[in-house]
């Protein structure tokens, strides 16, 4: 049963990486950026910074945490063009291979990657003629940490999985060892 909540979590986060809005519902929550990620008790924006990721991307980035009511982990491009990551994680028992295995093939389409100190970590790629959206998901105990990247075009599809991949080895080495009490 566990293994089917995961596999519908790790669904949502893929599905809602290809969505957005235009329009901010409330234009004061980009004053409310708290610098301890939104003062939730562990986050994978604990151990990143904006000027980290960019040097993973190779592109300027700036950082949204959101707010104590929505957190976030999202990096955006300085420069018009450049990719997006935003990063989620979740506490699970089970296996990350397990539960994407379970989901059929919408997990299929996850391939495992080798991500040093990883337990288990799996990439999905989808390049269209509009962009490319990129969907990375770690292991590392009862963790389990993705990372959505997208970019529109023109794209650059190799540079955006590269920067996917350092920045799940980098959510790997900044994994605390178990949940927060």
């Amino acid at each position: 049963m566990r293994a089917a909540a995961l596999a519908a979590a790790l669904a949502a986060a893929a599905l809602a990486s290809g969505c957005s809005s235009d329009a901010d519902p409330d234009p004061a929550a980009d004053d409310l950026v708290a610098s301890d990620a939104a003062a939730v008790a562990w986050s994978p924006c604990d151990g990143l910074t904006a000027a980290q990721v960019g040097r993973l991307a190779g592109a300027g980035m700036a950082e949204q945490t959101g707010t104590e009511v929505e957190p976030r982990c999202t990096f955006t491009p300085v420069a018009e063009g450049g990719a997006a990551y935003d990063v989620s994680y979740l506490w699970f028992d089970g296996g990350l291979d397990a539960a994407l295995d379970a989901m059929g093939s919408a997990g299929a389409r996850l391939r495992p990657v080798d991500v040093p100190g990883a337990d288990a970590a799996r990439l999905a790629v989808r390049a269209r003629a509009s962009g490319v959206l990129v969907t990375g998901f770690v292991q590392t105990d009862g963790l389990v940490q993705s990372v959505n990247a997208v970019q529109l075009k023109p794209y650059d599809e190799q540079r955006v999985v590269t920067a996917t991949r350092r920045l799940l080895a980098a959510l790997v080495r900044g994994a605390p060892a178990g949940p927060p009490e």
